[in-house]
């Protein structure tokens, strides 16, 4: 939960729900990372709960994810926001051009042997096992440094990021697995509503990718916030909250 405030999002009727993606937590980890299997899990959920339909927020690696649901399950869902997120290196011209050599060279290793290359991929995610709150000890673009200096923003996230890593890097292994391989769907596929917000000043694929992911969902509303950084789910969770509303 990002708002400083746990309980701001009550206050406006909504009901949140949140779960451990494989590997994260106590979840289940998978031989091999997949977004078909979390949208399946969603569905899941919401027959557990009893609900019709949910709409799906997925903040930076989350977003991919919530994607899958609007393309694999677009029955159960009644809008999209992805937020800080990136679309898929099949479709996205910017995404595969900005990826380095190494990273390439990672990409085709983990699409030629999957399961084999998760434990290359368990090497590259060791520093998440071995320090899960080094993101918040090394230097922050100076558009999130408002939003990660404040102490109940950090503590929250902060406490995040060490229950993720519960069983060490496997959530982050999983999730760099699924996103790699082919995402199973187009991004034509998604029939519902989407929302993209993105920081201009993210460092990241996020404001990259946003025009061409925009030409490509039918029902795309690109968010472009000034001066905002990858962060921006904090500051701007009200608006995100509202973008969602059906």
């Amino acid at each position: 939960m990002f708002s400083p405030d746990p309980l701001e999002q009550l206050d406006r009727g909504v009901r949140l729900i949140t779960f451990d993606r494989p590997g994260y937590g106590e979840s289940s980890d998978v031989a091999v990372g997949s977004l078909s299997v979390v949208a399946e899990t969603i569905a899941s959920i919401a027959d557990d709960l009893g609900l019709e339909k949910v709409a799906i927020a997925g903040f930076s690696g989350g977003g991919p994810y919530a994607f899958a649901c609007g393309a694999l399950i677009p029955e159960r869902v009644s809008r999209i926001a992805a937020v800080s997120s990136w679309g898929p290196i099949d479709e996205v011209e910017a995404a595969y051009e900005s990826l380095s050599a190494a990273e390439r060279d990672l990409l085709s290793a983990i699409r030629a042997e999957p399961a084999s290359a998760k434990e290359l991929l368990w090497e590259h995610g060791r520093w998440f096992a071995d320090t899960p709150l080094l993101m918040f000890e090394s230097q922050h673009e100076a558009a999130d440094e408002s939003t990660l200096s404040d102490p109940t923003i950090r503590s929250n996230l902060a406490a995040a990021n060490v229950e993720g890593a519960r069983q060490g890097q496997a959530g982050l292994v999983t999730d760099w697995a699924a996103e790699a391989l082919p995402w199973g769907f187009r991004l034509a596929d998604i029939g519902v509503p989407v929302n993209l917000w993105v920081g201009e000043r993210d460092p990241g694929r996020a404001p990259l990718d946003a025009l061409e992911i925009k030409g490509r969902i039918p029902s795309c509303a690109v968010h472009a916030v000034t001066g905002a950084g990858h962060w921006l789910v904090v500051p701007y969770w009200p608006d995100v909250l509202r973008s969602l509303e059906a």
